[in-house]
């Protein structure tokens, strides 16, 4: 006798009629399933699987759970709670852990958690080969003081606040994988009708493919920085100069520049330094680095993403005049230390220092951008055979889905790849209706794909509401302009449980901001005007500001020019000029558009959108764009 992973010790059981129970054990072998005082009955198929539903389970715990077979004992589950369950799924904004916002909420850590959120992590496992019936490694933690660190920060969120509304124990299956695509998450059968993506996924079923790629990488990535040490191992006076922090280098003189960078200047301590102890924040720099003050190792990482807090341990700092240095790698020609950080030294009792300003340079070492890593778990399909599908058929009321960054070099795919893989997950929980609540991209202007490509994805993921049971929430305002992992996970979290409180549980709740019901021509006031429906039933305000940003008109030439706007009540009004053919009207179709946001009465900010408009002239009654 065998039971998933799923079934351990702080697992959460969906409550309700036909909660599944499955395991392994001998074929032809009667086996029963026991808790709560109910007990169903089965038998083992000739594939050593069985599976039974359980009649109705009520919310509570903990229980115990018993699984009896007939010759051969019985396995036991002592801590089984019974409550909701949901899947939050996606890649690395999904992924993040708390520890990594702790900044941001430290009340959380302060208060130990929440022992009613119980989080099922399934560990990175890319399989190429077949799809696998049990997760290879993944585990049930409590969200308490113990595990919270390590907590998704989204799935976290949203159990708390699930919890908080209902009452009842929350468990959150987490499927999520920094830089991954969602065709990685899809199944193949799912994937019918992207033949190409077929094809990738068939040619890497090769292990000695993989084997090859991996270890390709790994002597060419060991011989770059092996390169690079022998450069700077050699160089006695490299060029130098000077440079502001924070900035790009390429905007200082050093455009595409690969190789190693030292940077460092001096700062001044009050008497009695040698006793205090600190914090370095250094924001983000590209791409890996090692920070020393006087000659101590302070702090390091390998790459780009994590902000840098290195604590500064006593006996390091001294009195008077100080020495920072970072030695800076930068791998791909876009060196940086990120605008919009702090960069700054804090003393324990709450004094800082800051080091923003110049500093000096010296290239220690030069070489070509290093070796590009062709990273195996973005394959099609390969997520969904090694951790999705053995998290079927666990009984789940929702899927929540953070995902989309790894999808911008071919936007104009996504809308049909999402679609795809809701109805392809749909199929194999076998829920047809399986509420799904897309967490649309916010704010975002680095290290993402040019032009317009978020814009489109956003559209692609507002269009996913075309399947039933499907809510978008718009997160435009809760980003980071200057970072792809901005910090305000809870209120995204808030934002998709609104969304999950409406299609799961029926609660008539405002859940979503305005969207555009018709447009027409004004001729009093001579200005095209959009009516909304505002989703709270109230009037529309602005986020920050007393008129709105980001509206724009094609007038036939394919060129969108801005359009100044104000708004009546349910209306926005746009001041479209001498312009005689309004073709398109776009809002916010940008990948930072600013605060001047369009919101309700509830804070919960328009959608961006793209809406063509019929009628040949401005002139004409423009009606039902959409």
């Amino acid at each position: 006798m065998k039971l998933p992973k799923l079934f351990q010790d702080g697992c959460v059981l969906q409550q309700g009629e036909g909660t599944k129970i499955w395991g392994f054990g001998e074929p032809g072998m009667q086996v029963s399933v026991c808790i709560q005082e109910q007990q169903i009955f089965g038998k083992i198929s000739h594939s050593g699987r069985f599976e039974l539903e359980l009649p109705r389970l009520l919310p509570g715990g903990p229980y115990a759970l018993t699984i009896q077979e007939e010759t051969k004992g019985n396995a036991q589950v002592y801590q089984v709670f019974v409550g909701d369950v949901f899947v939050c799924a996606g890649q690395s904004n999904m992924e993040l852990p708390m520890r990594r916002v702790a900044v941001r909420y430290p009340e959380e850590f302060e208060n130990g958690g929440c022992e009613g959120v119980h989080i099922y992590k399934v560990m990175e496992n890319p399989e190429f080969q077949q799809t696998l019936q049990e997760h290879r490694e993944a585990a049930w933690h409590t969200c308490g003081k113990e595990y919270l660190e390590e907590a998704s920060a989204m799935s976290y969120f949203l159990g708390k606040y699930l919890y908080e509304k209902r009452r009842v124990p929350i468990g959150i299956l987490n499927l999520s994988l920094g830089g991954t695509p969602a065709e990685a998450w899809i199944s193949r059968e799912g994937l019918k009708d992207y033949p190409e993506l077929l094809e990738t996924a068939i040619k890497y079923e090769d292990e000695e493919l993989r084997t090859k790629i991996v270890e390709k990488y790994e002597k060419d990535i060991w011989e770059w920085h092996k390169n690079l040490e022998i450069q700077e191992a050699s160089t006695t006076a490299g060029k130098q100069g000077v440079i502001q922090i924070p900035g790009c280098l390429k905007e200082q003189g050093l455009p595409g520049f690969c190789g190693v960078i030292c940077l460092s200047r001096t700062f001044q301590m009050p008497e009695g330094a040698e006793e205090e102890t600190g914090l370095l924040r250094f924001g983000t720099l590209v791409d890996s680095d090692k920070v020393f003050i006087n000659g101590v190792l302070v702090g390091e990482t390998g790459y780009r993403y994590p902000p840098r807090r290195y604590p500064i341990p006593k006996g390091v700092l001294k009195t008077g005049e100080n020495h920072i240095a970072i030695r800076l790698v930068c791998q791909e020609g876009d060196g940086r230390i990120t605008s919009g950080k702090n960069h700054d030294l804090v003393l324990e009792q709450g004094k800082k220092i800051l080091l923003d300003g110049q500093w000096k340079y010296e290239i220690k070492a030069t070489s070509d951008p290093a070796p590009i890593q062709e990273f195996l778990n973005r394959k099609p399909a390969c997520l969904f055979q090694g951790m999705v599908a053995p998290c079927i058929p666990y009984s789940v009321k929702g899927v929540v889905w953070y995902q989309g960054e790894s999808n911008d070099r071919h936007p104009e795919q996504y809308e049909s790849l999402l679609q795809s893989l809701i109805l392809d997950w749909r199929k194999h929980w076998k829920q047809k209706s399986l509420p799904f609540v897309i967490v649309q991209l916010p704010n975002c202007g680095i290290d993402i794909a040019p032009g317009e490509a978020w814009p489109l994805i956003r559209r692609a993921q507002s269009k996913a509401v075309r399947l039933p049971d499907v809510a978008v929430t718009v997160n435009l305002d809760i980003g980071e302009d200057n970072d792809l992992h901005p910090l305000n996970k809870k209120e995204a979290a808030r934002r998709a449980g609104l969304a999950l409180e409406y299609l799961v549980y029926g609660k008539k709740i405002s859940y979503q901001g305005p969207k555009v019901k018709t447009a027409f021509w004004d001729e009093e006031s001579r200005k095209l005007v959009l009516k909304f429906v505002t989703g709270d039933g109230g009037e529309l305000k602005v986020l920050e500001g007393e008129t709105p940003a980001g509206f724009e008109v094609d007038t036939g030439a394919g060129v969108f020019q801005k359009a100044e706007a104000c708004i009546e009540k349910d209306k926005v009004f746009l001041d479209c000029g001498e312009r005689q053919e309004i073709r398109r009207v776009r809002y916010a179709w940008s990948c930072t558009p600013g605060r001047k946001l369009l919101c309700n009465q509830a804070g919960l900010l328009a959608e961006p959108f793209e809406l063509e408009i019929s009628g040949e002239t401005r002139r004409r009654k423009y009606e039902n764009v959409i």
